[in-house]
């Protein structure tokens, strides 16, 4: 039984659990710091009552200081010190006892400036004690002893004070810690609330992309599976085949001037060292033909001109002023004889004038068919709501982010709230808002 008694122990106390507001929180932590405040009013006011007291006598004793005779003989001039120390003394103590003012607690602030009056006054007649005491005391020790004897008394209710206050402004810190958590608390569900007002909206908007671009998607699916869509296609497969047929014409065409390069070169040199004159036209289909022989197709009229320099050409080269190999002598007289005797450059330039009126007309549908506008319309439509859509989601994606890392403040911060609000209240706290 003795070691059943010594090891056996009761069951802990268990607090009672208070479930309660925060708004109600900061009312009861308004309370108690205006109890707290309360209950420390009494002890001031009794002892200020003593400090009263014993100001009075040491400001009776410093008149009495002030107005005493020394009784014993003394040289002048140390008297004259003395005197002056008393003075000094007297005004300085007399000063400082007059600044103490009687506590207003109202606030913590007030406790404060009441705490900070007192000890500045108890400093300053320690001072004026330290710098001038001993010089008075060797004429007046008598007058000086209940002066210091009073002082020491107020020293020690001024320290009580300074205890009492100490401790009252420990526990309103405490509550004020509490105010602030309370506070952040408030300010935290504020933030969240409107990050969660934020998002609502935007959600709503991704919802609204989401569904556009699905339309859209099944809009333009729906259009490129028409039967007339999938023609359109056909003649802009066609109209590419056109485009390449009229690429290799062109070709074709300024290759059978180009071969002619030579020649044609050596004939423009001999018209620039004035060996052989031609008219202006003449020298600029030369030139043309040289440069850039596509643009000989053009018109008739440079076609004719074309012809009409290559049979000079041929001239030329049969007389020798245009000295070629005689492989290439032959080969290039007979091309030339050939193109002009068989129209050849003719047939070239209907050939690119066909393939082109063909583009036109291709291309005259295809650009004017609506099916096309309204393709166009909806990629780009597409294309901006899903950039939209792409924007939208990454700022939720952030506030989202921005949300759980408030929820976690909230969550972290009212934890603390409650624990350091239990402390004080000597319950359990649940905060319920």
């Amino acid at each position: 039984m003795f070691f059943k008694r010594i090891f056996s122990r009761g069951k802990p106390k268990e607090l009672k659990i208070e479930s309660i507001s925060i708004e109600a929180l900061r009312e009861r932590i308004d309370v108690l710091k205006t109890e707290k405040l309360a209950a420390a009013q009494p002890k001031l006011t009794a002892d200020f009552g003593k400090i009263v007291e014993k100001r009075d006598r040491i400001l009776s004793g410093l008149k009495n200081l002030g107005v005493a005779e020394s009784t014993e003989e003394v040289h002048a001039g140390l008297y004259k010190a003395v005197d002056e120390a008393r003075r000094l003394l007297i005004n300085k103590l007399t000063r400082a006892l007059q600044s103490i003012r009687p506590p207003n607690t109202t606030t913590s602030s007030d406790l404060v400036a009441f705490d900070s009056s007192l000890v500045r006054a108890i400093n300053l007649t320690t001072d004026a004690t330290a710098a001038h005491y001993y010089h008075v005391a060797r004429l007046f020790a008598q007058h000086l002893h209940i002066i210091k004897s009073c002082l020491r008394e107020l020293q020690n209710f001024v320290k009580d004070i300074h205890i009492t206050v100490e401790k009252t402004l420990s526990e309103i810190r405490s509550l004020d810690d509490v105010s602030s958590k309370i506070t952040l608390h408030i300010d935290l569900v504020q933030q969240n609330k409107n990050l969660r007002t934020n998002i609502a909206p935007l959600e709503q908007r991704a919802i609204d992309l989401e569904g556009l671009v699905n339309t859209e998607r099944a809009q333009l699916a729906q259009l490129m599976d028409d039967k007339e869509f999938k023609q359109l296609e056909c003649f802009q497969q066609e109209l590419k085949q056109i485009e390449h047929e009229l690429s290799q014409a062109k070709t074709v065409a300024a290759h059978t001037i180009l071969n002619f390069s030579r020649p044609l070169r050596k004939m423009r040199k001999l018209v620039t060292d004035g060996e052989h004159r031609i008219d202006g036209e003449t020298a600029k289909i030369l030139e043309i033909c040289i440069e850039n022989p596509i643009d000989i197709f053009q018109s008739d009229e440079k076609l004719a001109a074309t012809a009409a320099l290559l049979s000079k050409m041929i001239e030329l080269i049969e007389k020798g002023k245009i000295s070629l190999e005689t492989r290439e002598h032959k080969k290039r007289v007979e091309d030339a004889r050939s193109i002009i005797e068989n129209k050849m450059l003719i047939e070239l330039k209907e050939n690119i004038e066909q393939l082109n009126s063909r583009k036109r007309t291709l291309g005259d549908f295809h650009q004017k068919s609506p099916l096309l506008k309204k393709k166009t319309e909806l990629e780009h439509a597409l294309e901006r709501h899903k950039l939209d859509l792409e924007h939208v989601k990454k700022s939720l994606e952030e506030l989202r982010r921005d949300l759980q890392r408030s929820d976690e403040e909230i969550n972290r911060n009212k934890n603390e709230l409650e624990e350091t609000a239990s402390k004080i209240m000597g319950t359990t706290v649940k905060i319920t808002s």
